[in-house]
C-alpha cells in the first residue's frame, strides 16, 4: 500500500489565494505607490511640498546611491543629503521627519 503524496508547505502556499487587497480611501491600490505622487513632504523637516515648488526652485528631488528619490525643500537640502549619506553608509531606512502641514 503506497502513501498518497502530500503537498509541501511551499506548494500549499502557492495554491492558496492569499490576503484580499482592498483599495485605499483615495481609490489607489496598496503597492502601486510612485515616489512622485501628489502628496509630498520634505525628508528632513517634514513640511508639505507642492509640486509647483519643484518647478519654482523652492524644492528638489535628491537621489540616494541606490537610485531612490527623496524630496527636500531648498532650506533643508544639506540636512537631507546628510540623512541620505547615512542611509547609503548603513543600509538602514532613511530617518525622515514626521510629515506635517
Amino acid at each position: 500500500m503506497k502513501r498518497e503524496k502530500k503537498l509541501t508547505k511551499k506548494e500549499r502556499k502557492a495554491l492558496s489565494p492569499g490576503p484580499a487587497i482592498t483599495p485605499r480611501k483615495d481609490g489607489s491600490m496598496p503597492g502601486s505607490d510612485h515616489h512622485h505622487h501628489h502628496h509630498i513632504h520634505c525628508t528632513s523637516c517634514g513640511t508639505h511640498l507642492d509640486e509647483s515648488g519643484f518647478e519654482a526652485g523652492t524644492a528638489q528631488w535628491v537621489k540616494c546611491d541606490h537610485g531612490s528619490e527623496f524630496a527636500s525643500c531648498t532650506g533643508c537640502l544639506a540636512k537631507t543629503k546628510e540623512l541620505l549619506a547615512e542611509h547609503d553608509r548603513t543600509g538602514q531606512p532613511v530617518k525622515s521627519a514626521s510629515a506635517w502641514h
